[in-house]
């Protein structure tokens, strides 16, 4: 028993050596030492001391200001309400739990493995007014399931192919009639014979192409909505075949979705009163059919989806199978589609419902659709800001932040910066420009000066985060090249000679605010950003972090 000896002191004692042992290991591993490099051909020598002297009327100097030149369609401003389901499953029983919160007589169930029998169902499920759930050929989901039991329906029609050990676990549920199995064309002839006995409306018939599901994305809402009768075809051949089918069903107008590419004009030549929804790619074909949708009565809240999704077609068939009055717009791309902005542009409605990932439809999409717009400042602005240019304020105004963020932009994107942000720069900006870490060898987070480009880089975990615009020192006082350690930060202004927030790297060399930041290398020596660029570099650039300029 050891006497006299406070409780846990072997505790402090072994922590007081441990430190004592760390201290000499810390002390023995300062940071690197500096390189300087040679001059670049052209510039003179470095000065001793690169403080620069404060400019003659500092407190005159007037800012440049920004040019923001952007047009382009405009219409009333949506609320967009975004869906992203992490599968076409979870959406589909996600979709029918808010469309039938007290439940439904009639369910409809197909499998969501490919993009043509959802769409072939979704003609149905708007007929018996039901859901529209997505199972697999060999299981039911257990979201699926669950949703199918809250809902107790009396029948549940099931289209295309399943294994019979899912259609008996189905009849656990409910009653279960089976609608159309083989291929898509028999399938989809055997569902619209089967909606006409249950009240569609057959007089008139939509018609779309069996191997371009893309194209036919809205052919679903539409014949979901109306209800309508739906067809799939082939592209060409088999026209007398296709004939007989529509007479059978009794119908009087055929609407056609899709160009020639996706039905030739052969096959549904004499067809009834035909009309053909087509603009250029499914994407035109989409507004297309929207728009006829809006002249047959659908007039609620139209459905955007991206192309870009593999399961668009089966969020389509969902779609249309709860949101009965909805049309379906489809973009992709970095932005708002052009048609689709035809649509918003012609219809202009209230509300937006977005079925996809933010990678899917993009952040750029979205806010074009809130603010009623192809080419807004504001959704520039957040763009611009993601992409690691300082805007302290997303708010769609042009301030004193604009221009500096913009100078950035235009050199990063390899133009001749001056200020202006048109419709060139918004399509360079879509394909967000990155500048190239240059010093991999540096630590993950250190700071680059681009001498060349007028740019500071911050650097976090490998990659450009930020891009600053800045003025470094003239040829004849040109700024050290090299590899250097942040020693010294001044978080004040010098008075006598206005430089604002010093982060000091090499013998006087520093990074810090000043009156005047122009296009060209200006400074002593240098690198000048403006007060508030200032601002956001100093507390983001740390004692002993490397800096390398080139």
């Amino acid at each position: 028993m050891a006497h006299g000896r406070p409780a846990g002191g072997w505790s402090a004692l072994l922590a007081f050596v441990l430190v004592l042992a760390m201290a000499p290991a810390a002390a023995a591993s300062p940071s690197p030492p500096d390189q300087l490099d040679p001059p670049a051909p052209g510039e003179g020598t470095p000065l001793r001391n690169p403080t620069d002297p404060p400019p003659a009327g500092y407190g005159t100097l007037s800012q440049p200001s920004a040019s923001v030149t952007l047009d382009g369609r405009t219409w009333a401003r949506a609320t967009v309400k975004r869906l992203a389901p992490t599968n076409p499953y979870a959406g589909s029983a996600k979709v029918s739990r808010r469309g039938w919160p007290g439940g439904a007589r009639r369910v409809v169930v197909a499998p969501g493995t490919n993009h043509y029998d959802p769409m072939i169902a979704s003609s149905l499920a708007g007929t018996v007014r039901g859901p529209l759930l997505l199972i697999k050929t060999r299981s039911v989901p257990p979201r699926v399931r669950r949703e199918l039991r809250r809902l107790d329906p009396d029948r549940i029609f099931v289209v295309g192919d399943v294994r019979r050990r899912v259609v008996t676990r189905l009849r656990d549920v409910a009653t279960v009639a089976r609608v159309g199995r083989g291929n898509r064309y028999e399938t989809s002839v055997a569902v619209a014979r089967r909606a006409v006995k249950l009240g569609a409306r057959h007089r008139t018939v939509v018609v779309a192409g069996g191997r371009a599901p893309a194209a036919g994305l809205g052919a679903a809402a539409l014949a979901a909505g109306r209800r309508y009768p739906l067809l799939l075809t082939q592209r060409s051949g088999e026209r007398l075949r296709l004939q007989r089918r529509v007479r059978e069903l009794g119908a009087r107008r055929a609407l056609v979705i899709g160009d020639r590419s996706a039905v030739s004009v052969g096959i549904v030549r004499k067809l009834p009163r035909l009309k053909r929804l087509a603009r250029p790619g499914p994407v035109g074909t989409a507004a297309a059919v929207a728009a006829a949708a809006r002249r047959h009565g659908l007039r609620g809240s139209p459905v955007l989806i991206s192309r870009n999704n593999g399961l668009a077609a089966s969020y389509a068939g969902v779609w249309a199978g709860v949101r009965r009055d909805a049309p379906v717009l489809v973009t992709g791309g970095r932005e708002l589609a052009d048609p689709a902005a035809w649509w918003f542009k012609r219809y202009e409605p209230r509300k937006v419902v977005v079925v996809a990932a933010k990678k899917s439809v993009s952040v750029v999409a979205s806010c074009q659709l809130r603010r009623g717009g192809m080419r807004r400042w504001y959704c520039a602005e957040r763009v611009l800001h993601r992409q690691g240019y300082h805007m302290p304020q997303v708010d769609g105004r042009v301030d004193r932040f604009t221009v500096w963020a913009v100078y950035a932009f235009e050199k990063v994107a390899g133009r001749t910066p001056n200020g202006t942000f048109g419709n060139d720069e918004w399509r360079r900006m879509l394909r967000n420009p990155r500048h190239a870490v240059r010093r991999p060898d540096l630590p993950s987070t250190h700071v680059e000066i681009d001498i060349g480009r007028q740019l500071i880089l911050l650097v976090k975990d490998g990659k450009v985060a930020h891009h600053i615009h800045t003025s470094t020192g003239k040829a004849s006082t040109p700024m050290v090249r090299g590899t250097f350690t942040v020693y010294e930060k001044r978080d004040y202004l010098q008075t006598h000679n206005q430089m604002y927030r010093p982060i000091f790297f090499y013998g006087g060399y520093a990074i810090h605010g000043y009156p005047s930041v122009p296009l060209y290398p200006a400074s002593h020596g240098c690198g000048r950003t403006y007060n508030g660029n200032q601002d956001f570099l100093y507390p983001k650039i740390f004692m002993g972090e490397r800096v390398a300029t080139y």
